[in-house]
């Protein structure tokens, strides 16, 4: 699942193109969507939270999102959808990427074949 605000979507389309050529089915609200069909890349449109059925909760009710990039908007407001699609993703213990470099790692660590067990924890804070 991806929705990107606006200023991001130049940056994320290298990697939602990467993970489309992965094989990876993209799900997206309708600006992201527009955007990366537009580019040449296959989503499948999906409804806003308040949007009604087939909506990003359904999807995530249903087991179909295994991970989700969401960039945040300015604010913390509790009732823009980003923050309810984060809050849910968290609740529903689904990985929620709101840095495009991180969702950008998960590619390349997927490319590379690692798992958990070839991974190690470290300290952002020392690099």
């Amino acid at each position: 699942m991806i929705t990107v605000r606006d200023k991001d979507k130049l940056e994320m389309l290298p990697i939602a193109q990467k993970f489309y050529l992965k094989g990876f089915g993209i799900y997206a609200t309708s600006g992201t969507a527009k955007f990366l069909e537009d580019n040449g890349i296959h989503v499948t449109k999906v409804e806003k939270l308040w949007e009604g059925q087939n909506s990003i909760i359904d999807l995530i009710e249903n087991g179909k999102i295994n991970f989700i990039i969401n960039t945040p908007t300015k604010g913390k407001q509790s009732n823009r959808d980003g923050f309810k699609i984060r809050r849910m993703a968290t609740e529903c213990k689904i990985p929620c990427f709101t840095s495009l470099d991180t969702a950008n790692a998960l590619y390349e660590a997927i490319e590379d074949d690692k798992t958990e067990k070839d991974l190690d924890v470290i300290d952002i804070t020392e690099i």
